[in-house]
């Protein structure tokens, strides 16, 4: 299952993707969909949350909101 982080600003984005890099996690780094640009210009997606997730926390870069893409809709979680 594929999962979009979203987190309210480019800047937080590009914390979490340091966060994640240094942990040695799988994520991509994406351009928001259109439907989720409202929450910021990039998205991190992963595959799966609780890892993710608990490290985000650990190092202060929280995602605002989680999503779950079923087809072409964004859930939120």
């Amino acid at each position: 299952m594929l999962y979009i982080l979203a987190f309210g600003s480019t800047h937080k984005a590009l914390k979490a993707e340091n966060v994640l890099k240094e942990a040695g996690l799988s994520f991509r780094l994406l351009p928001a969909p259109k439907v989720l640009s409202a929450y910021c210009d990039l998205v991190i997606s992963v595959d799966d949350l609780s890892t993710p997730v608990e490290t985000l926390k650990k190092g202060g870069a929280v995602p605002k909101a989680i999503y779950r893409k079923e087809g072409e809709e964004y859930v939120k979680v």
